[in-house]
């Protein structure tokens, strides 16, 4: 089953790799801080506790127990995401929230990172982003099949809390916080005062919330990693070491876009998408979310932090700002991608801008523009219309663009008509439109 939804690209240069999200259950075929600090064996209460403390002070030790020590430490932050149309992975992070909102600081609420294509497409009334929702975590025995850590939610298109009857009699204690398609990451909150699968509730020291580093942080290139998912969607809390091969790669991702992320030859699979990448000190650097479908270990993972804001601890920290006891949480002034890229050429010396790609199904496709299209003028609302020929005017233009607002773009297209070749000059209107994960009620 391919785990994929739709996307809408604006784009000005991906590398054209056919990579596809690695959720569900189907793969189609195509950092770290600076210094030396070392790691040392966490305690069982280290292990049981809310976070993982390490000691920073201890002297290096060997890669290999470096990674043995460090996977012991987080191995229960990662969690296995089960929705009606497949299964995935998750992490429950440790991260802190300054809103005052009694549910966003209620110490018996916990968070779960994962991705925005594994929630969008629950399924279970085959509707997108409605439907049940199961979250499995790992107890002290690493079992993911403890009732006692088994516990119900619930996502749909209506307010949050009316999700409250519950499934097979127990209450849902899983609801959606948000979900963001550009940078493909979601959150979740688990209400531990509300009863597990087996009916008892679960005490907060018994979860393992995987750390996140400061915002000083940066990876290493050529840095060993590992990642902790649910390969297959039915390997939960499976363990995989690589090497980061790329620290920003932007990547064109099958009905996402273009998406700047972090490649590894990290060994992920269906259903490691939302798991947790890790670095050797144990602290959750990234999310996997994508492979390549042509060639074996070259996937990626969104990186926690990206100076273009989309870094997985900028988007959740917007998620739970904006959500409320009634609507989710969104990011503000997201825009819906128009679903085309575009490319500069040169003729005798001249540049000029092509539509390089357009996906399917997209806004842009809709409104008929296609490949070779060659740009001349755009214009914006009532403004002025202005010559385009380079992807810097292309970007200024597209870049400031509003919800809401009507983008005109003009381009000259040749058609081949056995041996007769003209020119026919089309304007191509589309609106800037906002996106929220569903509709929600006041």
């Amino acid at each position: 089953m391919k785990k994929k939804f739709s996307a809408i690209i604006v784009a000005l240069s991906a590398m054209v790799l056919a990579i596809v999200i690695a959720s569900g259950c189907s793969f189609i075929g195509t950092s770290s801080k600076s210094g030396s600090r070392g790691i040392v064996t966490p305690s069982d209460s280290d292990i049981a506790a809310q976070s993982v403390n390490f000691n920073t002070t201890a002297k290096t030790r060997d890669i290999e127990d470096a990674f043995v020590d460090a996977v012991a430490a987080v191995k229960r932050s990662a969690v296995q995401v089960v929705t009606g149309s497949g299964a995935g992975s998750g992490v429950i992070v440790d991260i802190s929230f300054d809103e005052p909102a009694a549910w966003k600081q209620n110490e018996n609420m916990v968070y779960i990172v994962t991705c925005h294509h594994m929630v969008s497409k629950s399924g279970t009334f085959g509707t997108e982003g409605i439907g049940e929702i199961e979250i499995r975590i790992p107890d002290e025995n690493y079992s993911y099949y403890n009732a006692d850590y088994i516990f119900y939610g619930y996502i749909g298109n209506e307010k949050p809390s009316v999700y409250n009857n519950g499934y097979n009699g127990v209450k849902y204690a899983i609801t959606l916080v948000g979900g963001d398609f550009e940078s493909d990451i979601a959150v979740l909150k688990l209400d531990l005062s509300i009863a597990a699968k087996s009916g008892k509730t679960l005490s907060k020291d018994k979860i393992v919330k995987a750390q996140i580093p400061d915002d000083t942080y940066h990876t290493e290139l050529g840095e060993t990693v590992f990642s902790i998912g649910n390969p297959t969607g039915t390997l939960p809390g499976s363990v995989a070491r690589g090497i980061v091969s790329y620290l920003s790669r932007p990547t064109a991702v099958d009905e996402i876009g273009e998406m700047n992320l972090m490649q590894i030859d990290v060994s992920t699979n269906p259903g490691n998408s939302g798991g947790g990448l890790y670095n050797l000190y144990g602290e959750l650097i990234g999310i996997t979310n994508a492979g390549n479908t042509n060639y074996t270990n070259i996937n990626f993972a969104i990186p926690c932090y990206l100076e273009s804001g989309n870094g997985f601890v900028e988007i959740a920290k917007s998620l739970v700002g904006t959500a409320s006891d009634t609507n989710y949480g969104y990011i503000s002034g997201r825009r819906v991608k128009f679903g085309f890229s575009v490319s500069e050429a040169t003729d005798n010396g001249t540049t000029y801008l092509v539509v390089s790609s357009v996906t399917s199904g997209s806004i842009a496709a809709g409104k008929g523009l296609k490949v070779n299209d060659e740009i001349t003028k755009i214009k914006v609302d009532d403004g002025a219309e202005q010559s385009v020929n380079t992807i810097a005017q292309f970007e200024e233009i597209m870049s400031g663009l509003e919800a809401g607002q009507t983008v005109y773009i003009t381009v000259i297209r040749t058609v081949t008509s056995g041996w007769r070749v003209t020119t026919q000059e089309k304007t191509v209107s589309m609106v800037a439109t906002s996106f929220r994960f569903c509709d929600t009620l006041e």
